[in-house]
């Protein structure tokens, strides 16, 4: 299960003991003024419900409209909409199976070891503008590293290492394995398409994390793995390219 919803399964089912109604009587001799107590401390239930409407409204952004509102128990709405979001949480894996249209996911895991290994540490503390910025100088090290040049990198190496001009001893160039009687044409707009891409992606992605203050991009998760995934698929062509030097 994704540690994120471990995380919220246990505040909610701690919430759904603490908070859980307790029926308290009218007075003798009276009718109609019985109330509710919560099982823990009120006090200790109102601070737990600050972090739990978070919870709600990030797995079950409805559940405002679903609940009524119980003058009796104050905590009626936000108790039941827990028990809801329990029951969804526990059955994820199930309703991701049988009803979502989601097409497939991305495991970190799953991406370039080059990437993932240098982004994985600030990744696990959620830092993911961080686990980005790891990984871009990463894939630097690395492609500096092959080619033997430290007086170029990122975005201005790739450029010259798919560069179709010839190699020399002072300037290697990056070659893939393209199947043999791949048309010419095609191959020059493979290079190309690498040169560019490469060269985006530092200036897009890794110079605003490099120059600019931490938080400045507002790059949520979903925009960070993307930006991780777009990183791994031009580390995978470095990996397989072998080094030309004339």
């Amino acid at each position: 299960m994704n540690k994120n919803i471990e995380w919220a399964l246990d505040h909610l089912r701690k919430f759904e003991i603490d908070a859980k109604p307790i029926f308290v009587p009218s007075p003798p001799g009276t009718a109609g003024f019985h109330s509710y107590k919560t099982t823990a401390p009120q006090d200790q239930v109102l601070k737990q419900s600050a972090v739990i409407e978070k919870i709600l409204d990030k797995y079950t952004p409805d559940w405002h409209e679903k609940q009524d509102k119980d003058k009796r128990y104050r905590f009626r709405a936000i108790w039941e909409a827990t028990q809801r979001c329990i029951a969804v949480l526990e059955a994820q894996g199930e309703l991701d199976e049988h009803l979502s249209d989601r097409g497939p996911t991305l495991d970190g895991a799953s991406l370039h070891p080059w990437i993932w290994d240098s982004a994985k540490p600030a990744w696990t503390a959620g830092l993911y503008e961080d686990a980005v910025d790891a990984a871009a100088r990463g894939l630097n090290t690395r492609l500096r590293g092959k080619v033997s040049r430290r007086d170029l990198g990122e975005g201005d190496l790739i450029g010259q290492l798919f560069s179709q001009k010839a190699a020399d001893e002072n300037n290697p160039r990056l070659r893939l394995p393209l199947p043999e009687g791949t048309a010419e044409k095609t191959v020059r707009a493979i290079y190309a398409g690498i040169s560019q891409y490469g060269q985006g992606l530092f200036s897009a992605v890794r110079n605003p994390l490099a120059h600019e203050a931490p938080g400045h991009t507002g790059m949520m998760e979903v925009e960070a793995l993307e930006a991780l995934a777009a990183l791994s698929l031009l580390a995978r062509w470095v990996d397989r390219s072998e080094v030309r030097r004339g």
